[in-house]
């Protein structure tokens, strides 16, 4: 292969790595530095500032617009048997917490709110936890995180079937990876109490697979060929499923070998035509996929997707208003969304709800637009990929298009 010939891509660090690798590092009595993560997204940057904060015995936790940020430090929180507020921004005060506040609740925590924050304290107490795992699986893994570091052995029971599931499961990997012991039983997992966080060498967070979705459909998409280095190829990240979810569109992609024998995944442009692709295991692929769809002649159908309107915008929403907003037209039918592509967008004004990933979206349209394409709210990236434009530049992918910040 010769790499010339492709738009090569040194994927960021995954996102949802980081922040696990970055609690385990705290409860195992380190400062953050023994997590070798460049990344400085807003999400990370929260989570990181959350621990600083404990660390230094302060009691407001600002979580930003960080889901995972919020649903893993409430349960350290009363692990640790700290009272805390957690600050929120944006649309993260909607997003459902009950479940899990109710379980807490039950287990020593006290909880209540105030305008746009938690504020909770108390000692968490190990036991029995019951929680759906339909709503969302961050609500497992900030009790996954937590309860080992409890005196007593702990079970989490789900009352529905888990969604997302691979969420969890890189939860398991980096607490394997930092000596702790989670067994896993149908809708069961069981916690020994008492278990010591550790790690002897500094932990590498692997590459994000959710972002690498955005380049792969850009190659796919796009005039010319994308690859993308620094990805697992084994990944037990849900959102590898891209690989195959383009392919289903018709895409061609290849793994080769570059000449310093690292791995490279490559999307070349392809004929798409439609496909049926369920996110119900990967929601944060929907943007993407979409983006794909609009390359493909014919109507695609993304189902299950109900998720998505709990996200940082109603994504459902706002998918399809980035999707008309290029001139594809698009339609919602309750949990599903409806994508009839042509082939090709007309361009024009790209509202982005302050979404990061309607952001990226929008912008891999522009390579597929006939017209210039102007990205309003385009810094939203910052809050999973802050280098996203200026990657997208270095590439030569950005001369379609303008963002506005």
């Amino acid at each position: 292969m010769d790499s010339r010939e492709i738009k090569i891509i040194n994927i960021i660090p995954s996102k949802s790595y980081a922040h696990r690798a970055l609690i385990c590092d705290h409860l195992a009595g380190g400062d953050g530095t023994g997590v070798v993560c460049d990344l400085d997204s807003d999400d990370i940057t929260a989570t990181r500032a959350c621990l600083k904060a404990l660390e230094d015995g302060g009691s407001v936790l600002m979580c930003g617009e960080s889901g995972s940020t919020l649903r893993f430090m409430l349960p350290l929180a009363g692990a640790l048997g700290r009272e805390v507020r957690l600050e929120m921004r944006g649309r993260l005060a909607e997003r459902p917490m009950g479940p899990l506040e109710d379980e807490l609740s039950r287990h020593g925590m006290t909880i209540s709110h105030e305008d746009v924050a938690i504020c909770a304290g108390g000692q968490l107490e190990p036991g029995t936890y019951r929680l759906p795992g339909s709503i969302s699986s961050q609500f497992i893994t900030g009790l996954l995180l937590s309860l080992p570091y409890l005196e007593g052995d702990s079970v989490i029971e789900l009352t529905s079937d888990l969604r997302s599931s691979a969420y969890v499961d890189i939860t398991i990997d980096v607490l394997r990876q930092y000596g702790v012991d989670i067994q896993k039983e149908d809708r069961r997992f069981l916690i020994p109490g008492k278990q010591r966080y550790k790690r002897k060498e500094p932990y590498t967070v692997e590459g994000d697979w959710s972002q690498a979705a955005f380049w792969l459909a850009a190659g796919a998409a796009g005039s010319c060929p994308v690859g993308v280095t620094g990805l697992k190829r084994d990944s037990v990240q849900g959102d590898r499923a891209i690989e195959e979810i383009l392919r289903s569109f018709g895409a061609e992609i290849t793994w080769e070998r570059l000449v310093d024998d690292s791995d490279v995944i490559v999307a070349f442009p392809s004929r798409l035509h439609p496909s049926v692709v369920d996110i119900a295991e990967v929601p944060d692929l929907a943007p993407a996929v979409a983006a794909a769809a609009a390359a493909a002649a014919g109507d695609t159908r993304i189902i299950n997707a109900g998720r998505l309107r709990l996200k940082e915008s109603d994504r459902i929403e706002s998918i399809v208003s980035c999707l008309e907003d290029a001139g594809v037209s698009a339609e919602a039918d309750n949990d599903e969304i409806i994508i009839h592509g042509t082939g090709h967008c007309a361009g024009g004004e790209a509202e982005t709800a302050g979404d990061h990933r309607i952001v990226m979206m929008a912008a891999v349209l522009s390579l597929i637009s006939d017209n210039t394409t102007v990205i309003h709210g385009s810094s939203a990236v910052a809050k999973s990929y802050p280098s996203f434009f200026s990657e997208m530049k270095k590439a030569g992918l950005a001369d379609n298009l303008i963002t506005e910040r």
